[in-house]
């Protein structure tokens, strides 16, 4: 139980990849909070798998674009769970846009960069107090290649997860001496979420560029995660550290 005796927010708990985050980081011990903004029923569903361990779990509901939503999200988990130790910056914007530059407006922009970016800046800037005061934090971005090879149609998408590792360099010397790491794990293709939301021929295209010729098992990225959590991993900050099967290689 390497995280016995800690609490974990994971944003976008009640996707397809925040409720295997949360699931794994209970396994190994910690206490696990899941935010949602829309969908409560998934949410609560994963909270009585995280129970059914014997660990505690609770749903906050929480719009990552509001920063009162968020304070108050934040104090909640206080309240019921205790102090946060471990943050999982996961959620990201729900719509998958296919928009090139010239025709993405700027509402669309600006409503992807708020849950994506600015969102995870707010919480970060929410526990990061409480860690330094304990001298103990772990802060998991969840960033993607495409912030590190671009997207076509994906402008916004991509700049938000580029940025996301620049906060999580930024954080990580910040925290280097309150005992705080900051870490980004930037993700490939994924049997989750947003992945089955484009259309099928265009999946497959998208897995034919992976070096091993296949999506990912949700749970390969939680373990990674898991570990970016412990007291294994202290030694490991700054980091954007690519799971994405040999996306980025170079392949025939």
């Amino acid at each position: 139980m390497p995280l016995e005796g800690k609490t974990a927010l994971v944003t976008g708990g009640s996707g397809g990849l925040g409720r295997v985050h949360g699931i794994v980081l209970a396994e190994k011990g910690a206490d696990v909070a899941l935010t949602y903004n829309r969908n409560e029923a998934k949410a609560l569903e994963v909270v009585r798998e995280i129970e059914a361990m014997g660990r505690r779990a609770l749903a906050v509901k929480m719009d990552l674009a509001d920063e009162e939503s968020i304070q108050e999200g934040v104090q909640k988990v206080k309240r019921e769970l205790g102090p946060i130790d471990i943050l999982v910056n996961n959620a990201a914007a729900g719509i998958v846009r296919a928009v090139t530059i010239t025709d993405m407006t700027k509402e669309d922009w600006d409503a992807d960069v708020a849950v994506n970016l600015t969102g995870p800046f707010l919480l970060i800037k929410a526990v990061f107090p409480d860690m330094a005061e304990r001298g103990w934090g772990r802060i998991i971005n969840v960033s993607s290649v495409t912030g590190t090879m671009g997207g076509f149609g994906q402008c916004s998408y991509a700049a938000t997860k580029a940025g996301l590792i620049g906060l999580t360099k930024t954080v990580a010397l910040e925290g280097a001496r309150k005992n705080i790491t900051c870490n980004a794990v930037v993700l490939g293709v994924f049997d989750a979420g947003s992945f089955y939301e484009v259309a099928e021929p265009f999946r497959e295209r998208i897995i034919r560029r992976v070096a091993m010729r296949r999506s990912g098992d949700p749970r390969e990225l939680s373990e990674i995660i898991a570990f970016l959590a412990s007291e294994e991993a202290s030694y490991i900050t700054g980091e954007a550290i690519e799971v994405s099967g040999g996306i980025s290689l170079f392949t025939f």
